[in-house]
């Protein structure tokens, strides 16, 4: 995929029907302390939290994924969901932990099955811990690896091939 937005991403997808997807880019951190964005939510986050930068959509929005202490109906992963960051913390006390991501991938019906036929996009099984990881910069690495195999191998490959 030759989009600089996606070079070495690791995308969760939050959405995918038949009108199209909705992910986030996981591994794409801005120098920007969720706190100053989301005054009400400043005292959830660690004093080293950011803002990751989502995807190219919608840059001027932000989009809450939380761990919650115990998996329902709304996670799409593990104990892992979206939230509405117009509640106050009070009425979410089950949140465990927030990230927060300006924008979103969008892709629209068909255009990302397309591409994952093309080669452009690995599918592979999101864990909970992935979401939060707090290496952004090696999280693309260790997806790969845990795969293990020839997709495993991939995480060692340089940027530019042609330059191993």
């Amino acid at each position: 995929l030759e989009d600089r937005h996606f070079n070495r991403t690791v995308v969760f997808m939050l959405e995918h029907d038949h009108q199209g997807a909705l992910g986030v880019v996981l591994n794409d951190p801005m120098l920007v302390h969720p706190g100053e964005i989301i005054k009400d939510w400043a005292d959830q986050f660690e004093d080293q939290a950011v803002i990751y930068r989502g995807g190219p959509v919608a840059t001027d929005a932000v989009i809450g994924i939380a761990r919650t202490q115990a998996s329902s109906e709304k996670s799409l992963v593990g104990r892992v969901e979206i939230i509405d960051l117009h509640l106050s913390p009070a009425e979410r006390s089950d949140v465990k932990q927030v990230r927060v991501f300006a924008g979103y991938g969008g892709w629209s019906a068909g255009q990302l099955e397309a591409e994952i036929e093309e080669g452009s996009w690995l599918v592979l099984e999101a864990q909970e811990d992935d979401i939060f990881y707090p290496e952004a910069d090696t999280l693309w690495a260790k997806v790969l690896t845990r795969q293990g195999g020839l997709v495993g191998r991939m995480a060692q490959a340089p940027d530019d091939p042609s330059q191993n």
